[in-house]
């Protein structure tokens, strides 16, 4: 029994020895899985930070790719409104006035009382070249120096004579507004608006007024400022007029518009706005900047030696001879100053005080005599010309290049490029001005342009005279003759095509397998084997170094600051070449580049790989412009065959278009013929 008792007790030894091996087994299990638990969840936390923190950071990069979509959405509705330069026209007045002039407008009861009172409308009237853009660009300035918050707005337009675009209501209108509207400010409800008007294709007028009327009512105060409404054509300006009478009544509420133009609008601007204010630059005030700009003007000519007088008093005579001459006409002045300064001795300029020009015309004409008496005829000729039918303003690097071309040439020669051209001005008699940070050529004012194309009279003249029609027909067969310089042809063939990117790594093991043979398709490469060796180390060079070559664009860039014509050629050639035909000395050229095209040519009807007289796209854009000459190659393509498109066609040519007419009834008889 004892032996018994004793087994008892060791087996309950070893079941309790048993329990608590298994007991410290399962507290160590537990510890452990409590550390694991501990270790994933402190890596669980880790992960769940760094994984908030990614998810911040791509939350915020989303934000911030939104916000640049939204500011292009913006940028591009704001664009599409109006991508109208206003800006340049502007700066350009500004520059021209005179220290301490185009102040006395400030001082007015007319300029006060609506600046600050009830009155919505003021008309500053003068006669030519009484200076009228310079004042009116001065009290733009003013008011943005009185700009008292960001809620008043000041708006202004400045068209240009020579600038078709500039001179549509509609562009006034979008431009107007589209100075209002900031892209960074832009209310959802004006993108909602704006957004309407960009996929209404019959959005007008109308519909831009009801937007400018919705920005109108957001701001404290807004000014509107439109410089030579006599230069706009009497159905624009109707419709100029309509727009600003729609914006609210004479007094109160509503924008306040100041007006510029010739006294000839009198009539016509009391009837549209009744109660407008009126300034007039032949007011006594007006007159006193006329005294400033004579004196001034003169002691510049007199410091930089263009006037050299022996007798000093003689500048007193002078200064009280112009500025009762010039009959409030700024233009005047310039024009009777260089006729002084083209005398030698004290007694011609006193002679030529005594018989000064009478009209502006006969003005002009004593300047052309002194380019002719300089024998500069020839390149002013050829300056006025392409200044007069140019689609933009040219630079003086551009008028260089193209008064150097003659029709027909092969190469660009620069032993015929004009030196000194930046003397042109000087050259031209001030009728053309350079812009001086453009560098863009333009004539001097409206009434120069005017007097150029009309044609001055008199025999020796004769050189100066030209046709519109002709000069741009010309402009047309020297921008075809340019595009296809042997020059270009060369710098494109020689130019590398676009190569796929290879791996260095992966090359190197190629060239040095056994099995490695030249690919046949990499250019200089697919050589016969007893040739291989001569030429492939030139060859090689020539195909690598293309690797470090520009790109197309980059080697274009490359070509037109060789070649500074080359951007206006590329883009205006198709519309100089409107009236094309094929007694055309270039006929046989632009029917190439129409039909197969140009790698240097901008064509404004959609791209395609080649001429297609039956797409609806490019007889539409042909009609649409009056492409007389592509008219012509679509009909004699049988492009206008149809019977509906025949109808539409016919149509326009019976509604006036005498040009259009010609030539479905030329090509028609040429049919008949055949």
């Amino acid at each position: 029994m004892g032996m018994i008792r004793r087994c008892g007790d060791e087996v309950r030894e070893e079941i309790g020895l048993a329990q608590a091996q298994a007991d410290f087994q399962d507290q160590e299990l537990q510890k452990k899985e409590r550390e694991a638990a501990s270790g994933h969840r402190r890596k669980l936390g880790d992960l769940l930070s760094r994984t908030g923190h990614d998810l911040e950071t791509i939350k915020g990069w989303q934000l911030q790719q939104e916000d640049k979509r939204r500011s292009e959405r913006r940028r591009q509705l704001l664009d599409f409104l109006s991508s109208y330069d206003h800006l340049s026209p502007f700066k350009r007045a500004c520059k021209e006035r005179h220290c301490g002039t185009a102040q006395w407008i400030f001082h007015t009861t007319e300029f006060s009382r609506w600046q600050n009172g009830p009155s919505r409308w003021i008309w500053c009237s003068g006669k030519i070249g009484s200076g009228k853009t310079i004042l009116t660009a001065s009290a733009v300035t003013h008011l943005f120096a009185c700009k008292s918050n960001s809620n008043e707005i000041v708006t202004f337009f400045f068209p240009q004579f020579n600038d078709p675009q500039s001179l549509c209501a509609e562009t006034v209108v979008r431009s107007i507004i589209r100075q209002s509207l900031d892209p960074v400010t832009l209310s959802e409800e004006m993108e909602a608006k704006l957004a309407e008007i960009r996929h209404n294709p019959t959005a007008g007028i109308d519909e831009l007024t009801v937007l400018l009327q919705q920005r109108l009512a957001q701001s404290e105060r807004f000014f509107i400022f439109i410089d030579a409404l006599d230069e706009f054509e009497p159905r624009e300006r109707r419709a100029l007029l309509d727009f600003i009478v729609s914006l609210g009544p004479a007094a109160g509420l509503g924008p306040k518009v100041f007006l510029a133009g010739r006294e000839s609008l009198s009539g016509e601007l009391q009837d549209k706005l009744p109660g407008i204010e009126r300034i007039s630059m032949a007011s006594v005030e007006a007159k006193t900047d006329i005294a400033a700009y004579v004196k001034e003007t003169l002691q510049e000519r007199v410091d930089n030696r263009d006037l050299v007088v022996g007798d000093q008093s003689l500048i007193s005579d002078i200064e009280e001879a112009l500025t009762n001459h010039a009959d409030g006409m700024f233009l005047w002045v310039t024009f009777l100053i260089d006729e002084l300064c083209a005398q030698h001795c004290d007694a011609d300029i006193r002679n030529a005080i005594g018989c000064l020009p009478s009209t502006l015309t006969e003005t002009f004409s004593r300047a052309l005599l002194r380019i002719i008496s300089r024998r500069s005829a020839s390149v002013a000729a050829k300056v006025f010309s392409w200044v007069a039918i140019a689609k933009r303003y040219l630079t003086l690097d551009e008028i260089r290049e193209a008064i150097s071309i003659e029709i027909g040439q092969l190469y660009s020669m620069p032993e015929r490029l004009v030196n000194g051209i930046d003397q042109l001005p000087s050259w031209c008699e001030n009728l053309v001005h350079v812009d001086e940070e453009l560098k863009t050529v333009q004539f001097a004012h409206q009434a120069i342009h005017k007097f150029i194309i009309e044609g001055p009279t008199g025999p020796q003249f004769g050189g100066f005279r030209f046709n519109l029609q002709d000069a741009d027909h010309h402009a047309g067969e020297i921008c075809v003759t340019y595009l296809n310089f042997n020059d270009f042809k060369t710098t494109l063939t020689r130019r590398p095509q676009p190569i796929k990117p290879v791996d260095p790594v992966a090359m190197a093991r190629l060239a040095l397998s056994p099995r490695f043979k030249v690919p046949s398709t990499i250019p200089g490469f697919g050589l016969s084997s007893r040739h291989q060796k001569s030429k492939a180390e030139v060859d090689v060079v020539r195909v690598l170094s293309s690797y470090n070559g520009e790109d197309g664009e980059g080697s274009r860039r490359r070509l037109e600051r060789s070649h500074p014509f080359l951007e206006y050629a590329s883009t205006y050639w198709i519309s100089h070449t409107s009236r094309f035909r094929k007694g055309s000395m270039t006929w046989d050229l632009w029917h190439r580049m129409i039909t197969y095209g140009n790698d240097l040519v901008k064509r404004p009807w959609p791209e395609q790989q080649e001429f297609n007289a039956l797409d609806p796209d490019l007889l539409a854009w042909s009609l649409q412009s009056r492409h007389y000459a592509l008219i012509r190659l679509i009909e004699g393509c049988g492009g206008i065959s149809e019977p509906n498109t025949r109808y539409s066609v016919w149509s326009l040519a019976g509604q006036g278009d005498i040009a259009l007419l010609d030539v479905l009834l030329e090509v028609n008889l040429a049919r008949r013929r055949c």
